[in-house]
């Protein structure tokens, strides 16, 4: 249980059925290794991203089998790049990695954040790991607000989601949406919303990384990051992208 009365957890939630749509999206563009490449560098930067929130736990909640071993991985080659207060961090019991249980994805959603609020946490996040260049500010706007509701929605172009927040664990909600359904998510969960009275509002849209022409996103908002000085996030992004980019046939 955790003692602070205040306290935030931020879910970094893994599930291999949405790995597997995301490399179905890109399969005509990338190649199954690139895929499997830059989804490593998509957690690896938004694990060392978020390992920079100010007052935040973390707990990657991922699903049996490799998953878990790229985890491990990322974490182990982190501890020995990373200094100061994300080092501090991520060596700590403030951050954790979690196996994640449950028969679908709306219950293995469900039990995440069950099990953050069983912690005590009293405002909790959840984004996944197609969002690497997703701001700390977004993020902890999500924070702020939901101290104020019982749900906060980030909301993608293609009409599903990249960030829920909660201020209690809304079992409705996993109980009633499809989660299969990515497309639909979002209508379904402001329907729901509507429908049980829940306290929630919408933050700032953002896109996830499901088709290729997200990649222009991400391109553009890496180059935006070093326009302004910023040379460290999304840096392992950057440099698969480029290795890609520059063996494709001209």
């Amino acid at each position: 249980m955790s003692s602070r009365k205040d306290s935030q957890a931020l879910i970094i939630f893994l599930e291999d059925q949405n790995r597997s749509k995301v490399q179905r999206q890109f399969e005509a563009s990338l190649t199954g290794e690139q895929m499997n490449q830059l989804y490593r560098a998509f957690l690896e930067d938004t694990i060392s991203n978020c390992l920079g929130l100010s007052d935040v736990e973390i707990r990657i909640n991922h699903p049996p089998g490799p998953t878990g071993d790229i985890v491990s991985e990322i974490v182990a080659d982190l501890k020995k790049s990373l200094n100061g207060k994300p080092l501090k961090l991520i060596n700590s019991n403030r951050f954790r990695v979690v196996e994640s249980s449950g028969d679908c994805v709306g219950e293995r959603m469900s039990n995440a954040f069950k099990g953050v609020f069983d912690e005590g946490f009293k405002r909790v996040v959840m984004i996944g790991c197609v969002t690497p260049t997703l701001s700390r500010k977004i993020v902890m706007n999500a924070f702020k607000k939901i101290a104020k509701l019982d749900l906060v929605i980030g909301p993608t172009l293609e009409g599903s989601y990249y960030l829920l927040a909660m201020s209690r664990h809304i079992s409705e909600l996993f109980e009633t949406v499809d989660w299969s359904e990515d497309s639909a998510a979002y209508v379904q969960m402001t329907v729901v919303s509507k429908e049980k009275e829940f306290g929630w509002e919408e933050i700032d849209i953002w896109y996830d990384l499901r088709q290729p022409e997200d990649l222009e996103f991400l391109v553009r908002d890496i180059n935006q990051f070093r326009l302004v000085g910023d040379e460290r996030s999304a840096i392992r992004t950057e440099k698969i992208l480029g290795d890609i980019l520059k063996n494709l046939p001209s």
